[in-house]
């Protein structure tokens, strides 16, 4: 089967730290012996980290080079010769609109931010994206149980009921390097110090202030390791240093240092309010690495 995946999130580089999930799913169709073609934004463009919403605010003439890789999108997807199936991860833009144009099969995957997005659109056109979706998509996947209930709750019935024809739940596919020398390397250099981790974009829905807050108020870690990077990072800095906690950010890593980090680590913070199945979370427990969630009435 001929298989186009369409995605704004696609590792620019062998181990970059997004995307992964995604191209783990291209990896496991070409194994299963489909020709996968992939209709991906270029590197360092609108979509690239911290992520658009974020891209946008710093810059906001990048609407304009993102319309225009979504009207480029959209075109090569229409004339690709003898595709069977086209998966769209995202919902906007990679179904809504790109996967429009597609004229076999489409299905849809859903991660979270663009759930988020569709949330904060005005009643009616959260409504009018969703039908639309769901009356030309055979699947819409979330992953996890939450988004589609969010999702589900926020349409009107005639749209609730298209999406929960076609709606599934499913994570996303991880794929776990061999990071354990890696880990073993890293304990060896913290020695008896206790350390949390956070990996995230530094982005207030993100709430990586949380994280500090906790390690400034427990007695249960010596230090916190920072992974990523993002437009909050000046500001957690600042908190970090007025709560005086050991905070060391290392800013964007490769994935394989990425999970080493955790795997070293005491426990995963986790922050975020608005994440459904973080793939972060899932790394953790592969590792074997306590997560430590704190919600919004943490103090």
């Amino acid at each position: 089967m001929r298989i186009a995946l369409v995605t704004t999130s696609w590792p620019e580089s062998r181990d970059a730290p997004s995307g992964h999930f995604v191209q783990a799913e291209a990896r496991a169709l070409e194994r299963a012996g489909h020709e996968v073609i992939v209709i991906a934004p270029p590197a360092g463009g609108a979509f690239g980290w911290p992520g658009v919403s974020s891209r946008l605010r710093d810059s906001p003439i990048r609407a304009v080079e993102a319309g225009l890789w979504v009207a480029s999108a959209r075109r090569r997807l229409k004339h690709l010769p003898a595709v069977h199936r086209t998966i769209a991860h995202w919902a906007i833009p990679s179904a809504w609109p790109i996967g429009m144009s597609t004229l076999g099969a489409l299905d849809v995957v859903s991660h979270g931010g663009d759930v988020r997005l569709l949330l904060a659109l005005p009643h009616g056109i959260r409504c009018r994206i969703a039908s639309a979706i769901g009356r030309r998509a055979c699947t819409w996947r979330f992953v996890s149980e939450r988004l589609l209930s969010d999702l589900l709750r926020a349409v009107d019935a005639d749209t609730r009921a298209l999406v929960g024809r076609i709606a599934t739940v499913q994570p996303s596919r991880l794929d776990m390097p061999d990071v354990g020398h890696r880990i073993d390397r890293l304990r060896e250099h913290l020695g008896l110090r206790k350390v949390a981790v956070c990996a995230a974009r530094l982005v207030p829905s993100k709430h990586i202030e949380r994280a500090i807050e906790h390690v400034a108020a427990s007695r249960a870690f010596d230090g916190l390791v920072i992974v990523g990077d993002g437009p909050e990072r000046a500001n957690l800095e600042r908190l970090a240093r007025s709560r005086q906690v050991d905070a060391h950010f290392i800013g964007v890593v490769d994935r394989s240092e990425a999970l080493a980090w955790i795997g070293a680590a005491e426990a995963l913070l986790h922050a975020s309010d608005a994440e459904g199945a973080s793939t972060v979370v899932r790394e953790a427990r592969a590792l074997g690495t306590p997560v430590v969630t704190l919600g919004a009435d943490h103090t």
